[in-house]
């Protein structure tokens, strides 16, 4: 597969920060993590032990959010590395501009990750799956994840049909706690299940639509304030 290169240029203390990144997939792509190498270096002066905790929470937020065919693999890495070139004072958590680092890292880490989801081995569309409402954010995670890896839900996306109900059953076996009753689902922007019920929609406006080589589907499932967003591609 392909090597996938990207970078994110930020001012922290008057000096410039990059932040580059490449990384190769995409078979066995179903983390924790998967059959990937992920490689992303900054010329920041940042303490270590925050960098490794910045690292695993973009990690849990990005690489590990994503599935291409469901299989895991022994082989598998991402990691962060920073020389202190810049000349900017050590960034730690307590510096006023470390969460502007931190989203540049995020920035980096996502870009990466999509075109890992987006590079599947015959893939043709991007699969983008946020979840929100779950009682935890673990729950969220868990659900968009087994949208979005669902072999039944990326063959209606290939096929451009907006079968909702294997998007509500994947939503249902993915975390028997969820109550039918306040599960709502928009395809492309769509409104296509309210409260449990299938709605009435446009059918050839969804199907047009659903030809593009990005495919949103959100879905809500409770009335908390987490989400979670999960990314993979047809089949």
């Amino acid at each position: 597969p392909p090597i996938v290169i990207t970078s994110s240029s930020i001012k922290i203390d008057d000096e410039v920060i990059t932040i580059g990144g490449s990384c190769k997939g995409s078979g066995m792509i179903h983390p924790n993590m998967a059959t990937m190498l992920g490689f992303m270096t900054t010329d920041a002066n940042v303490d270590s032990e925050d960098l490794n905790g910045l690292l695993k929470e973009s990690v849990d937020e990005t690489f590990n959010m994503i599935t291409v065919d469901g299989d895991t693999s022994t082989n598998d890495m991402v990691i962060l590395l920073a020389n202190g070139e810049s000349g900017q004072d050590t960034l730690t958590q307590s510096h006023p501009e470390w969460e502007k680092f931190a989203q540049a890292v995020q920035y980096v880490s996502q870009f990466l990750a999509q075109s890992i989801a987006r590079d599947g081995e015959g893939a043709t569309k991007l699969i983008k799956v946020n979840v929100k409402g779950a009682k935890t954010k673990a729950q969220n995670s868990a659900i968009a994840k087994t949208i979005v890896g669902s072999s039944l839900v990326k063959t209606a996306i290939h096929g451009a049909d907006p079968n909702f109900g294997r998007i509500v059953t994947s939503i249902g076996y993915a975390d028997h706690t969820v109550n039918t009753n306040e599960v709502d689902v928009w395809l492309c922007g769509h409104l296509l299940v309210s409260k449990g019920m299938n709605v009435s929609f446009d059918e050839l406006d969804l199907k047009a639509k659903m030809e593009q080589d990005t495919i949103e589907i959100e879905a809500k499932v409770g009335n908390s304030h987490h989400s979670s967003t999960a990314f993979g591609c047809d089949l």
